[in-house]
């Protein structure tokens, strides 16, 4: 039973809906663990053994019962912080106050903090100079140097980065300078971001202490580090994300929004819907749940915002597809999936195929194409896949993907899986790009500096350190340590929590929360896995924490809100 105050009388047991979400994370939890363990050590599930079937029903039988017990525990702590009265509330709030300007965002608190966060960063930056100019950035500064654009990549990043990186290079003569600009930049406009993001966790019910671990996390974490001085486009894509889910967690903790917030929202929705192609997906998900979101009395404004973002988006195509007149890169990013399931069928099961569809299938894929089939990553397959035949007749080979995988099912479904099981297998081994250019023992993080740029580390030491953790697979070998680096073990935390703010009726944050989750679905559907794929994991973590922590659907809410 609950009270108006939507606080359970008895909160000694689990109650039904825990007891379902518990449910949900014991089954995810246990077919995701037997299930990823096979395809890490064998590439492949059996979906015939035993094995595969009991030993993740029974791991979730013992997951259920310590979930569900979870998170009632979990609720009783938050109510323990809650019911403590509006006295302690109150005294909380008033220390809050009195703490240093870096956390209660003083005259000066933001830019300090912001300025604290680069200068943390500068020893890379020196160490790594002129940054990590990687995956595919020199594809984009040549679109704009030679004026052939294609729309493999999102044009809006191919502009900035190249239209930067080459306008300083042609003022100092050096394309070092122009990347080394492009990232401090880039490193400036993120440190006022992640500084913004901890300042905000206060007006979420974080401490001073979880303040200070959130900035020590941004400051020196390594996914943090080397990723706000990559040049790559998932960045601003996370960065837009991030600005949106803090913004939206502060209002359903009960902020109003200003003019500036909306117009904050704005920008931010743009920027996750321009800068990957997936993210156009992610925020057409999430329109109908800001409007459901949003107080009755902010509903217009939330549909105009989405509504003028999504007009934005269109326009924006449309401006930059006839002032740029890029080439079409062909169908192959969105039929990665399909391209391997049918190349592993034809390397494992080729008697499947009669001579008809193996005609059909090598007027799309022809056979030395698919003789480079590798099970963790598409690129090989795909990168020649004729999409200009396709086109010509696409009902002609979607009928030999149906016909050929309703003879080879298990095949198909081995096919998906290897590409996307380390975004949740916490223990999968990144090194689906080993054997291409510098990627040895590990494909973690492009540790580069791409042509036209030149490395010139001012601190070797610190450069080899760096480089060891993403080249090297040391890290991915240290039980536990390795999870805090793994997609997949970042899946699981959010999965976990997410399931327990379900379970306390906290809809609103995982509403907030939701393109997280929506990206994540996106990118099972992609080439193969990679860290820079998830980075929202990484930046929103003290969001999720804070949500999973913070007492703020309980009483003495609107009293703290009102004193913040």
């Amino acid at each position: 039973m609950e009270t108006r105050s939507g606080m359970r009388k008895d909160k000694t047991k689990p109650t039904r809906r825990m007891w379902v979400c518990a449910l949900a994370g014991g089954l995810f939890a246990g077919f995701a663990g037997q299930w990823g363990w096979q395809l890490e050590r064998a590439q492949n599930v059996d979906l015939a053994a035993w094995q595969t079937w009991a030993v993740p029903l029974t791991a979730a039988l013992v997951l259920i019962l310590l979930l569900a017990w979870g998170f009632c525990g979990l609720e009783k702590w938050c109510c323990r912080a809650s019911r403590s009265g509006g006295s302690k509330a109150r005294t909380a709030v008033q220390n809050r106050r009195k703490m240093s300007a870096l956390w209660t965002g003083g005259k000066y608190g933001l830019p300090l903090l912001a300025a604290l966060l680069f200068v943390c960063w500068l020893p890379v930056f020196l160490a790594v100079y002129p940054g990590f100019f990687a995956y595919d950035a020199t594809d984009e500064l040549q679109q704009v140097l030679t004026g052939n654009y294609v729309t493999r990549h999102p044009l809006l990043h191919v502009l900035v980065l190249g239209k930067t990186v080459s306008g300083v290079g042609e003022l100092t003569g050096s394309y070092n300078t122009g990347i080394a600009v492009y990232v401090l930049c880039q490193m400036a406009v993120m440190a006022f971001l992640l500084a913004w993001e901890i300042r905000s966790l206060q007006r979420l019910g974080a401490g001073s202490v979880f303040c200070g671990i959130s900035f020590c996390f941004f400051a020196f974490f390594p996914v943090i580090v080397l990723y706000v001085l990559c040049t790559s486009k998932d960045i601003w894509y996370t960065a837009g994300m991030l600005a949106a889910v803090t913004l939206l967690c502060r209002y359903a903790r009960g902020q109003s929004f200003t003019r500036a917030g909306w117009a904050g929202l704005f920008f931010a929705l743009f920027a996750t819907a321009v800068f990957r192609n997936n993210g156009f997906y992610v925020f057409l998900v999430w329109i109908p749940v800001l409007l459901v979101l949003a107080k009755k009395a902010d509903r217009k404004k939330m549909a105009a915002v989405t509504g003028t973002v999504l007009l934005s988006v269109f326009v924006h195509n449309a401006l930059l597809g006839n002032l740029l007149k890029p080439g079409d890169t062909g169908a192959q990013e969105t039929l990665t999936v399909p391209i391997q399931q049918l190349a592993r069928t034809w390397k494992y099961s080729p008697e499947v195929f009669s001579q008809e569809e193996r005609e059909a299938l090598f007027e799309i894929l022809p056979q030395e194409v698919l003789e480079r089939y590798t099970p963790k990553l598409s690129d090989l397959v795909k990168i020649d896949f004729r999409s200009d035949v396709y086109r010509k007749n696409p009902g002609r080979y979607r009928r030999l993907w149906l016909q050929t995988g309703c003879k080879a099912p298990a095949t198909y479904l081995n096919a998906w899986l290897m590409t996307s099981y380390g975004f949740w297998y916490p223990d999968a081994s990144i090194d689906v790009y080993n054997g291409w250019r510098n990627y040895v023992k590990s494909s973690w993080f492009s540790f580069e500096t791409e042509e036209p740029g030149v490395r010139k580390s001012c601190l070797p030491w610190l450069e080899e350190q760096y480089r060891k953790l993403s080249l090297d697979n040391i890290v991915q070998q240290m039980p536990v340590v390795s999870w805090l680096f793994s997609p997949g073990a970042m899946c699981w935390v959010f999965v976990l929590g997410g399931l327990f703010c379900l379970s306390t009726r906290r809809c609103k944050v995982l509403g907030a929360l939701l393109p997280i989750y929506v990206n994540w679905l996106t990118v099972l559907l992609g080439p193969t896995y990679l860290v820079r794929y998830v980075l929202i994991f990484w930046f929103a973590l003290p969001l999720l924490m804070a949500a999973v922590f913070a007492p703020w659907r309980y009483r003495g809410d609107d009293e703290i809100g009102k004193l913040m």
